[in-house]
């Protein structure tokens, strides 16, 4: 019942996305929509997690990806049926658009600005700017590339680095998250998904709630070590390495 639930709640949230949610087409844009803080505040009670926790964890914890990625698919579908469509009005809306291109209140200029926001898009930028349909499995696949990119760039880095990045985020892939793949387009390719887990296997058990919950909090640093406790004290620790585990005698973080 829960994961029907956020089936309606996430068809929801793309009800005529094509044309209202072209404002939020990038990660940045899309996490202060109320559509996003939803599904995102389901997930986190589904896990049994607080308010808080980092959401690109808690979105490769359950498989998802973020809202604007559906939404960007949904627009992109919907000016391949401008281009197919022999409505002689459509035409002219679809010639205006791209003559006031240049005008950041209009839908072509949110599509365009958000479609840079990504390095490998020139294709369909130019597709875009020259009036041509955009072959949408590609374009789901770079955008899930872009979209992974952010943890692809820890592959090298442990969550002791020094680094400008997530340490959560850094914890999280290196001990905890679902393995991305070695090769472009694994962990989103729908004709691989039989052959790789798209959830934990925890996740995938019959195991008490409570169990299931503590697995969540260790795995999304939601719990009460004193690594994480420390990240939010008033008298905050200067230094992650500072920050020993108090309850064992391994003197380590």
């Amino acid at each position: 019942m829960l994961w029907l639930f956020q089936v309606y709640a996430l068809t929801a949230g793309l009800y005529g996305c094509q044309v209202w949610a072209t404002f939020s087409l990038t990660y940045d844009s899309s996490v202060t929509t109320r559509a996003h803080v939803l599904h995102l505040g389901f997930l986190e009670k589904l896990l049994g997690v607080k308010k808080g926790i980092d959401t690109h964890c808690v979105l490769r914890e359950t498989g998802q990806m973020p809202i604007f990625f559906y939404w960007f698919s949904c627009t992109i579908r919907f000016w391949n049926s401008l281009l197919s469509s022999n409505n002689p009005l459509l035409e002219k809306i679809v010639r205006a658009g791209l003559l006031l291109a240049n005008r950041s209140d209009t839908w072509t200029y949110q599509v365009l600005h958000a479609l840079h926001d990504f390095p490998t898009s020139q294709q369909f930028l130019n597709a875009i700017r020259s009036r041509e349909s955009i072959n949408l499995k590609q374009f789901e696949l770079t955008l899930c590339e872009h979209i992974i990119g952010s943890w692809r760039e820890l592959d090298d880095m442990t969550p002791h680095d020094n680094h400008h990045s997530s340490r959560i985020m850094r914890t999280y892939h290196t001990h905890f998250g679902v393995p991305l793949g070695n090769t472009p387009g694994r962990w989103d390719d729908r004709r691989k998904r039989n052959q790789k887990p798209v959830l934990p296997l925890y996740l995938r058990l019959d195991i008490p709630s409570n169990l299931s919950r503590a697995l969540s909090c260790l795995r999304l640093s939601g719990h009460n070590f004193l690594v994480q406790r420390m990240r939010h004290d008033r008298n905050r620790r200067p230094s992650y390495e500072l920050r020993i585990c108090d309850r064992c005698d391994w003197h380590t973080i």
